[in-house]
């Protein structure tokens, strides 16, 4: 039984995923709704996203924002590649964790 309730929240985990996707390149829809639809996802990871930023350090919300940020500069640079750009927003962490830790 464990393993048919595993399977089945697979299968919609997926489909909730999958499904957009498929809207997004089939839709003949206006200007308006192509470009709800292309900024749809970044609207939800940001979502996501953000809180988790300041919940990084519960002591400590500084580091959170201070990667945060970081991330968002190299973001708005085109050129940085992802792994880039996880690596300055980790970098960022550890050395505001560093200087904030005899605090």
């Amino acid at each position: 039984m464990t393993i048919l309730i595993i399977i089945g929240m697979a299968i919609l985990t997926f489909s909730f995923r999958f499904v957009p996707l498929l809207l997004t390149k089939h839709t003949n829809g206006s200007s308006k709704v192509q470009a709800f639809l292309e900024y749809l996802p970044i609207a939800v990871l940001s979502a996501l996203t953000v809180p988790g930023i300041f919940q990084v350090d519960a002591d400590d919300n500084l580091v959170g924002i201070a990667s945060g940020i970081v991330a968002v500069i190299l973001v708005l640079i085109r050129k940085i590649q992802l792994l880039l750009v996880i690596l300055g927003a980790v970098s960022a962490a550890i050395i505001v964790k560093i200087l904030t830790m005899n605090h």
